[in-house]
């Protein structure tokens, strides 16, 4: 679950304890930020947040799934399903199709030693790499060179 805050501000410490509606229960105390509105899709932990353009992002985390959302309306527009361990990294890049900013390639690591090329406008995996020993934790990006490698491995297939 997401919630889209706005920030409340914090009051001085001492009027927090003095007043009783600034607690919930005994020891979990008020959230100062106000709710605009909660996004349900993952079953665990969501971990990462990426911007793919300007109307629409992505998260990730523990369950291992991917949603993109609108981020204007909060609608989930994709669910990307292949891990099946946590997302360990996930960032975005450009296409190797098109320079276009709406087409977005996503890239995910996982527990389950896997790399996962996406397409960001389809629930499509571009490449899958599987020949890791242990967990990818980063992921860092050399686009000239990830382009030239991910076109040589869609020439093998």
């Amino acid at each position: 679950m997401l919630r889209w805050l706005i920030g409340g501000g914090r009051e001085p410490q001492g009027l927090a304890e003095k007043s009783p509606l600034q607690t919930i229960g005994e020891e979990q105390t008020q959230n100062p930020y106000t709710e605009l509105l909660v996004l349900k899709a993952h079953h665990d932990i969501v971990r990462f947040l990426v911007q793919l353009d300007d109307y629409r992002f992505a998260s990730a985390g523990d369950d291992g799934i991917v949603v993109v959302w609108n981020a204007q309306t909060g609608e989930k527009l994709l669910e990307l399903n292949g891990h099946t361990q946590k997302i360990t990294a996930i960032i975005t890049f450009p296409s190797l199709e098109s320079c276009e900013e709406k087409n977005q390639l996503i890239l995910t690591a996982s527990a389950d030693r896997t790399v996962i090329v996406w397409d960001g406008d389809t629930t499509r995996q571009v490449q899958r790499i599987s020949c890791f020993q242990s967990t990818v934790k980063v992921l860092v990006l050399w686009l000239k060179y990830l382009r030239t490698v991910l076109w040589q491995q869609l020439a093998k297939n």
